[in-house]
């Protein structure tokens, strides 16, 4: 029996071969996973519609293979019938909005092979690139000392003895490594790439940066995470700034758009559905967390602790790639001052959250200025400059951070929308 790519999607016509999950020879069950095809949205694994033994393989890895086209050929099990549905039983592993399944092993390039005739002496260690430098300057490699390892002869060995001979005293010499590392760029990473090229050559971007005084935020987080944790709910800020996010964009709802170019159209959204950035190790995946707006900050840390642990495990599913309207990027357990962050296109605006730190600062208390220590922090949005002016990124982030300084309205405003 033939198997053939099945249908990817809505509008997904080919995809990236990742990897072969089977070999030539191999028993395979219905409905096992066989392959891991990488789209535009996400990497999909694809199962076989039946049982039986591999064949034939027709495609490679790290190839681009077409909705159809013939995959690999099977000694089907008696009885065995291709299942209609096997095209829906897909699972997801995390695209940067798209990330890559995991990069194949690093390929170590081949030194030159030297193509004039050498003088050889074969109890000397020694690349053909250097035998064949030795050669050009006629000196014997067994008269020289080699500084590599293992007393291997390098080039520069070769230069710096022809020199020593001529000028009759040694030279210093350096061991320089002549091997590198090529790792081919595709799958996740390879749609990483292609997707920030596409924003950076579209978007015409900018980036405002303003500064927040998270003591409050400190606070609240933490008298909130002793409750959170007593329910089994791991909270972060996150929670937090996405509800923070939201109350501003209603204040600002253009900042809440993507931008069809094909039709030169701007739609902008009456719910808030915010991706977030999660580091894999394959890389950078925004799956998306819906309808922000109708989720309490508990809530938000659940559904948050589950995405990034389905991204971390290659479980998220088409779905949790679609629907974006705005996105958050949070390097700030890493560390930095602040990024100007890339906007995931066709989104007009990413909010960038970093690192919290204590610091002094001067605070008017009572009318007098006082040094006093904080929690500070600083945020950083990026924008279509096509679409959104410098003076709406001011305003909104103004906006947005009255919130975050008093996060206290945020609990207030979860209550009211909740009567």
């Amino acid at each position: 029996m033939e198997f053939r790519l099945p249908e990817l999607g809505e509008g997904v016509a080919e995809g990236e071969l990742i990897k072969w999950k089977v070999k030539v020879g191999d028993q395979i069950a219905d409905d096992q996973a066989i392959c891991e095809i990488m789209t535009d949205k996400a990497t999909i694994e694809i199962p076989s519609p039946f049982a039986g033994t591999v064949k034939e393989i027709h495609a490679k890895e790290g190839e681009v293979v077409k909705v159809h086209q013939l995959m690999l050929s099977v000694d089907a099990a008696p009885g065995a019938k291709p299942s209609a549905a096997h095209a829906e039983k897909v699972v997801a592993s995390p695209a940067a909005s798209a990330p890559q399944a995991k990069a194949s092993s690093p390929q170590i390039a081949p030194a030159p092979v030297a193509s004039a005739p050498v003088i050889v002496n074969t109890n000397v260690l020694a690349s053909p690139a250097t035998r064949r430098l030795a050669n050009e300057k006629g000196i014997d490699l067994g008269t020289l000392a080699g500084s590599g390892p293992h007393g291997r002869v390098l080039m520069e060995d070769v230069l710096s003895g022809g020199a020593s001979t001529a000028a009759g005293a040694p030279k210093k010499t350096y061991s320089t490594p002549t091997e590198v590392i090529r790792t081919p760029i595709r799958g996740m990473r390879k749609k990483i790439a292609e997707k920030m090229h596409l924003s950076k050559s579209t978007a015409a971007h900018f980036t405002y940066v303003e500064e927040a005084d998270a003591t409050e935020l400190v606070k609240l987080r933490n008298q909130a995470k002793i409750i959170a944790e007593k329910n089994g709910i791991k909270l972060t800020y996150l929670p937090f700034v996405l509800k923070a996010m939201v109350a501003a964009l209603k204040k600002h709802p253009r900042i809440n758009s993507t931008v069809d170019d094909a039709a030169q159209e701007i739609i902008t959204y009456p719910y808030y559905n915010i991706s977030i950035s999660v580091q894999t190790e394959d890389g950078l995946t925004v799956p998306v967390i819906k309808h922000v707006e109708q989720k309490s900050i508990f809530e938000l840390g659940r559904e948050i602790t589950d995405i990034v642990d389905r991204a971390r495990r290659k479980k998220l599913t088409k779905e949790d790639f679609q629907g974006s309207t705005i996105t958050l990027t949070n390097a700030g357990s890493i560390g930095g001052l602040f990024a100007t962050p890339i906007i995931n296109y066709p989104e007009v605006a990413i909010l960038g959250f970093n690192k919290i730190a204590r610091k002094p600062v001067v605070k008017v208390i009572n009318g007098r200025e006082k040094l006093v220590v904080r929690d500070w922090t600083y945020f950083s949005i990026s924008m279509d400059h096509r679409i959104l002016d410098g003076a709406e990124a001011a305003e909104f982030m103004k906006t947005f951070i009255e919130f975050i300084e008093n996060p206290a309205v945020l609990v207030l405003e979860s209550l009211i929308n909740a009567v």
